[in-house]
């Protein structure tokens, strides 16, 4: 009895998974309505946790990944936010991963 029971904590030890947090819209002006070339882009960032206690590294904030999107790429006008917390759990060591989402729309050609 006591191996099944063993073997049963060992598989669930060693089974990997994943644990949404939350996801939540940041802002969100839906009277607005974008131009037809804006696409949909995302960043993400990841830590490191080791056995659920000692963190060696967390996701950047928000507000980093935003930037981070605006640069990447080439975005004139970021709208629609969501944010997205979730962690990935492989055996002892865990992956807390910050996901940003947004509307792109790419910067304005200069008038000459």
């Amino acid at each position: 009895m006591w191996r099944v029971l063993l073997a049963s904590l060992l598989l669930l030890a060693t089974a990997g998974c994943t644990i949404h947090h939350s996801r939540e819209a940041i802002a969100g002006d839906l009277s607005y309505v974008p131009p037809p070339n804006t696409r949909f882009v995302s960043e993400d960032d990841s830590g490191l946790l080791l056995f659920g206690l000692i963190s060696f590294s967390e996701p950047d904030h928000w507000a980093v990944l935003v930037e981070r999107l605006r640069r990447k790429h080439q975005c004139g006008r970021l709208t629609q936010a969501e944010l997205d917390f979730y962690t990935d759990y492989w055996i002892l060591v865990a992956f807390p991963v910050a996901r940003v989402t947004m509307l792109c729309e790419p910067v304005a050609p200069a008038k000459y």
